[in-house]
């Protein structure tokens, strides 16, 4: 993706949004260096997050780039990060891109797609334990880089309850 030409790099600051809640997605974003989550906020007011982005990994609201529908979700940087911006218009010039480029852009859609896919049945029929241990599979990088309570909002549970996951597992 570092050679993908048509996309603009920016730094953006920890605490940033690249997209909000409402507004229309003009863009997907890879993270070269840094860490984004998506994520909703539910009607008691707290945050659910869908996914973390951490390097090497892809992020947007694809109904709302696609079918220019608001976006269900907000796009925001829990670190410091340096992103790519991937608009319409480039995944339309795909084809005047290099063969690697393309099937790494095709690599990391499908490892995305499979990390979804993994998440909702893990939401539907796992333990809060085997999220948790999901999780460490996912995104290894992010286990000692995240604040507990960020950890514990994307498998949909209190800090406290996952600290007790956390002893519980590593009594075993």
């Amino acid at each position: 993706m570092n050679n993908f030409k048509f996309s603009k790099s920016k730094t953006i600051s920890k605490g940033e949004f690249l997209l909000n809640q409402g507004e229309i997605a003009k863009y997907g974003f890879f993270v070269k260096r840094g860490c984004l989550k998506s994520y909703v906020i539910d009607g008691t007011g707290k945050e659910r997050i869908m996914q973390f982005a951490p390097e090497n990994w892809m992020v947007s609201d694809l109904d709302s780039i696609t079918n220019k529908v608001p976006s269900m979700v907000f796009i925001e940087a829990i670190e410091e990060s340096e992103v790519l911006f991937l608009s319409n218009s480039d995944f339309e010039n795909i084809s005047s891109l290099e063969k690697e480029v393309i099937v790494e852009m095709v690599n990391k859609f499908r490892n995305n797609l499979i990390a979804s896919n993994k998440r909702i049945i893990g939401l539907l029929s796992s333990t809060s334990e085997q999220r948790y241990i999901d999780f460490i599979e996912t995104y290894p990088s992010l286990v000692n880089r995240l604040p507990i309570k960020s950890i514990a909002a994307y498998i949909g549970v209190t800090p406290e309850y996952l600290s007790d996951i956390r002893r519980k597992i590593a009594k075993k």
